[in-house]
């Protein structure tokens, strides 16, 4: 009898022990399941998933600093760099309209319609729009051209304006001129103008306009010129 007590003992004790083994065996299981599922989510939104190769960007997850479509502070090529030649090509547009060139530009003379005062037109006879903004430098010559020079001209305190031309369109300034009244002053029919931030002046006729001044310079200049711009419009 009391080795059949003993023997039901051993077979409850082994059953015991099976049955703690096959538990924990589930639980590892789970564990390692839910792991496994962790990390396959972790690979798709991160770095080199499928949403970061698409962009061609580095690694990283989608709450970091990746530039995947999800990572919205990311940086370097893809849809950040994207963008980056967008705003290049926009500064290239803003700044096609390069300065005014001297070659690139037709110059002519008309009264002014107030005595002592003509207007010299700027036309873009270039492909291209152009800017300007400041004074023209600009000095009287004779019928010999260079070889009869008169005084340049000073700067009046007009403000200058930025002026853009298109292709076609003119913009102006004014010329003001002091009279000889003496008569033996000297006259001028050319003019040497140089555009603002230009090194190359153009000789133009006055196309029929004559400026007379004193022959010699006072303390006071005889010829004053203003900015660039005016009666500007779109340019004109």
């Amino acid at each position: 009898m009391r080795v059949r007590k003993i023997s039901a003992l051993a077979v409850i004790v082994a059953a015991a022990g099976l049955s703690l083994t096959a538990c924990g065996g589930n639980d590892g299981s789970s564990a390692a399941a839910r792991s496994g599922t962790s990390a396959s989510a972790s690979s798709s939104t991160g770095g080199q998933g499928t949403t970061g190769a698409s962009s061609g960007t580095s690694s990283g997850t989608s709450g970091g600093t990746g530039t995947g479509t999800a990572g919205s502070t990311g940086t370097g090529s893809g849809t950040s760099g994207g963008t980056g030649k967008k705003a290049a090509a926009r500064t290239g547009t803003a700044a096609s309209g390069a300065m005014c060139k001297t070659e690139h530009l037709g110059f002519s003379a008309a009264p002014a319609g107030v005595e002592n005062e003509i207007v010299v037109n700027l036309k873009n006879t270039g492909s291209a729009t152009c800017r300007m903004h400041g004074f023209p430098g600009v000095q009287l010559l004779g019928a010999d051209g260079l070889g009869d020079r008169g005084p340049d001209a000073a700067r009046t305190d007009t403000t200058a304006p930025a002026v853009t031309i298109a292709p076609g369109e003119e913009t102006r300034f004014l010329l003001h001129y002091i009279p000889d009244t003496s008569g033996s002053g000297k006259t001028y029919t050319k003019l040497a103008v140089t555009p603002p931030n230009e090194t190359v002046f153009d000789v133009m006729n006055l196309d029929g306009l004559k400026i007379t001044v004193p022959a010699t310079a006072g303390n006071a200049p005889d010829v004053y010129v203003d900015p660039i711009g005016y009666h500007t419009g779109t340019g004109k």
